[in-house]
């Protein structure tokens, strides 16, 4: 798809491409290391395991190597690249399936997360902004935004995920209560019995994974960045406070 975006440019003469990434193009990788607050410049090797994330970097590999490539009428194609992480806001689906999730076990909010984890969290108008601002600078500013990543951020707090879940759904039902850490040990075995008894009903019914370990690895391993790039490169500020998000 991201090589016939690109292409379809180079022949109708569209000479800008802002591509939405996610920072699952840069890991959790195969070895789960952790990455605490790193920023576009920080090295981070192996190789990503999620399918969806292989993909993100095959794509962004695609679009990097595109900039200055020749369009039809003589000009050329100018790229950049925004990297999304969790992206919340209204009528966010992850969202409300966490919180019938939690009425169902009578308001309590449980969590897969260890206490020393931390990810980033971005409200979906400051990510849909920072979008227009590249746009815009990217035409402006071709030469300082070309060929450059760009994290999303805003200032949704740094922290473990969990708190960040149950401080957006406890503000709009006061009755949910944070509850207890679920052991990766209970999910590991979880899944491991699950693809047993899938094996054991795929003549007869094929079941859907409700979990796997490589995004199980994804769930439990710190990936948080913290950066001011695109505040530097094209003016960025968030057009939402954390508490209007």
């Amino acid at each position: 798809g991201t090589e016939n975006v690109v292409r379809a440019c180079c022949v109708l003469n569209i000479p800008y491409v802002v591509y939405t990434s996610s920072i699952a193009a840069v890991g959790p990788n195969t070895s789960c290391e952790p990455m605490f607050r790193g920023n576009e410049d920080t090295e981070y090797g192996g190789e990503v395991e999620l399918p969806y994330g292989r993909t993100k970097a095959m794509a962004e590999k695609i679009v990097l190597e595109a900039n200055g490539k020749k369009l039809s009428n003589g000009g050329s194609l100018t790229t950049c690249i925004l990297r999304a992480n969790t992206v919340y806001g209204e009528g966010a689906a992850f969202l409300q399936d966490l919180y019938w999730a939690a009425r169902a076990r009578k308001g309590v909010l449980n969590y897969l997360e260890p206490e020393d984890t931390e990810r980033n969290h971005t409200y979906v108008g400051n990510v849909a902004w920072m979008h227009v601002l590249a746009a815009r600078n990217l035409q402006l500013k071709p030469g300082l935004l070309a060929g450059q990543v760009y994290y999303c951020y805003d200032d949704t707090p740094s922290r473990k995920g969990f708190l960040v879940r149950h401080q957006l759904l406890a503000t709009a039902d006061p009755s949910l209560r944070l509850g207890s850490h679920i052991p990766y040990w209970k999910m590991w075995l979880m899944i491991q019995l699950h693809r047993i008894i899938r094996v054991i009903l795929l003549p007869f019914w094929e079941t859907q994974p409700f979990l796997n370990l490589p995004l199980l690895n994804t769930i439990v391993t710190t990936f948080s960045y913290e950066t001011d790039k695109a505040s530097r490169h094209f003016g960025y500020k968030p057009l939402f406070t954390w508490n209007e998000s």
